[in-house]
């Protein structure tokens, strides 16, 4: 014959405490919804009758905490209790008699009364049903998974349900009625219905405190546009302790969603949004995540779901299609009112772009209307100041030239400013992809910076300093040969610049690959010898200032001890100033290149 599990409950509250919920304090949640979902079906087989909820917190007469929670709600009969209350897992929401499986209820009786076990040794709720002349009932449970139901013939007890916990030892402080009013604040504060909190008043009566309000904040009506502004900004800065620079409405009629996002006042780090998520108006989860695209990292959002699904903690949303099809509208709805406020110029337009232009730039990577905006509002660091790149496009004749790094943009920064090329700095985040869609479009004219760019506007010295200088370049180039790099000789400004180094992006590749080809020839087998292109330029160009008083004096040395020592030392320099770290063998060339140079100097001064 079949026999059935034997369930511990003092192992199934453990269970619960430590690896479904995120902790005790949830009980009070757990039980208002239960009280709330009694309280929605009474509604329906009454409508005139009383929504009330009632808190309250007391010391019994051996000097222990208790709380009572009372509803007016459908309430149990002596059944109905023995099978919901008792049964782990059981739903009235899936029950034929009571809620007939419908969506308007929050909770499940049985998991959210055994919620309570956490901080209670035993739970006591007695009820008198909505439906026929049932006699009031009362039930007991126990934390050793003992309980009973017996029933009041009392005619004096009023439809509805009070939940009595007495609390553990150790628990106390769940129950106290800071931690009671605090938490019920935190859940309950948005539901519909009349939710009080009693509260003791030293030397009075108690008075009895209301916490919920008829509507949601953002669908109260106010005068005027700026009264509701400031309501959503206090309500803000109660839910997540900052003022927001603006508040976006937001709204799924189809999904039953509604709600805000608030703008952040401050820059943070591309991460998951935590969010405020309640679930029929009350508070699911306080930091609940994807429930907004990722990019939308620069705002923090309340919302109401009638329709999303929780996950069995009832503490975030079930990744679902519906909430897929869910995020991605409600990005939609974000996008949308950044198209539309941030083309203007106003003051608010000016500080989210400065505040947050790093979502705005991620989402522009795969959208191609806030690909437009981006271009047309946001400032990139360019060689002619801040410009948008739709400014940077028509400063430069239609064309936008960018460097793919910081490092290269500082290489070429000051010497391009002063031979008026306009080169945009991508070399931050997105900035380099935001390039390459840009360039994939036909309206758009935009390439990487190369070599050939800069070269081109320098000055060219006349042919008579070209012949004066053709030995030395001569000299210049077979002592940077083991270098991969080429030295030419240019005008440009500023003359405090003696030199610069150009690079060739592909050039740059080949020459890593020679060299790991030259340090492990048998590693590869021979397959890097197949990429070898022999004859080809270097990948590397010393550009020497013709107009810096150090550079002439150095090509006028040619054939002497100091001309070797200078070049290196000079080539070394541009090397450091194009961003890049010296490797230990360029280190030790330019420590002995200093150092000849420190010796002739002293031998010319003892001579």
């Amino acid at each position: 014959m079949p026999e059935r599990f034997q369930v511990d409950l003092s192992g199934i509250v453990d269970l619960l405490s430590r690896h479904l919920y995120s902790g005790p304090q949830v009980y009070l949640r757990e039980l208002l919804q239960n009280a709330v979902d009694a309280v929605t079906a009474r509604r329906e087989i009454d409508a005139g009758a009383d929504a009330t909820i009632r808190i309250s917190t007391d010391v019994d007469a051996q000097g222990r905490t208790v709380l009572e929670i009372v509803d007016s709600g459908v309430g149990l009969t002596a059944a109905e209790a023995a099978e919901l209350l008792a049964t782990i897992g059981r739903s009235s929401k899936r029950d034929e008699t009571f809620g007939l499986g419908r969506t308007q209820f929050i909770g499940q009786f049985g998991i959210g009364l055994l919620a309570a076990f956490m901080v209670a040794d035993s739970i006591e709720v007695v009820s008198r049903s909505a439906r026929g002349e049932a006699p009031a009932i009362r039930w007991i449970g126990h934390a050793d998974g003992t309980f009973e139901v017996i029933e009041i013939p009392e005619r004096e007890i009023e439809v509805g349900t009070t939940v009595r916990l007495l609390a553990r030892t150790d628990t106390e402080h769940w129950l106290s009625h800071e931690s009671v009013l605090a938490l019920a604040i935190e859940y309950g504060s948005l539901l519909p219905f009349d939710v009080a909190v009693r509260v003791p008043i030293p030397g009075a009566a108690p008075v009895w405190r209301r916490i919920t309000q008829a509507e949601l904040p953002w669908q109260v009506e106010h005068a005027r546009a700026l009264d509701r502004e400031r309501a959503l900004a206090a309500h803000c800065e109660r839910s997540f302790g900052f003022t927001p620079l603006a508040a976006i409405d937001l709204t799924l009629p189809l999904l039953g969603i509604s709600g805000i996002a608030f703008v952040l006042p401050q820059a943070i780090a591309p991460a998951s949004g935590r969010h405020r998520v309640y679930t029929k108006r009350m508070l699911l989860g306080a930091r609940v995540d994807r429930v907004l695209p990722e990019w939308a990292f620069f705002v923090r959002a309340v919302l109401n779901t009638e329709s999303l699904s929780p996950t069995a903690s009832r503490e975030q949303l079930h990744d679902d299609e519906t909430l897929l099809a869910a995020r991605e509208a409600l990005g939609e709805q974000i996008k949308q009112w950044a198209l539309e406020h941030l083309r203007d110029s106003s003051a608010l337009a000016r500080t989210v772009l400065e505040t947050h232009h790093l979502a705005f730039r991620s989402l522009a990577l795969g959208d191609d209307d806030m690909l437009d905006l981006v271009a047309e509002v946001l400032p990139f660091e360019t060689t002619d100041g801040p410009l948008t790149l739709t400014a940077a496009a028509a400063a430069s004749g239609g064309e936008i030239v960018y460097t793919t790094t910081t490092e290269a943009y500082r290489r070429v920064a000051s010497v391009a400013r002063a031979q008026g090329l306009v080169v945009v700095n991508a070399g931050y985040v997105y900035d380099s992809d935001l390039m390459q869609r840009l360039a994939a479009r036909k309206t758009w004219h935009v390439r990487e910076l190369a070599s050939e760019d800069l070269v081109q506007v320098l000055g060219v010295v006349d042919i008579e300093r070209e012949m004066q200088l053709a030995s030395a370049l001569a000299a210049a180039r077979d002592l940077l040969l083991d270098d991969d790099c080429d030295v030419i000789v240019r005008r440009f400004s500023p003359d405090s610049v003696p030199a610069m180094l150009l690079r060739d992006a592909e050039g740059e590749h080949r020459r890593e690959r020679d060299r790991e080809r030259s340090a492990s020839p048998d590693l590869w087998g021979g397959l890097l010898d197949a990429f070898a292109e022999p004859g080809v330029a270097r990948s590397r160009t010393l550009v020497i200032n013709d107009e810096s008083a150090v550079a002439r004096q150095l090509l006028g040395a040619t054939g002497s001890a100091v001309f070797e020592a200078g070049l290196r030392s000079l080539y070394l320099n541009a090397v450091m100033l194009a961003g890049e770290g010296l490797r230990q063998s360029e280190s030790a060339a330019l420590s002995g290149a200093l150092g000849s140079l420190l010796e002739l100097a002293l031998r010319k001064e003892h001579s």
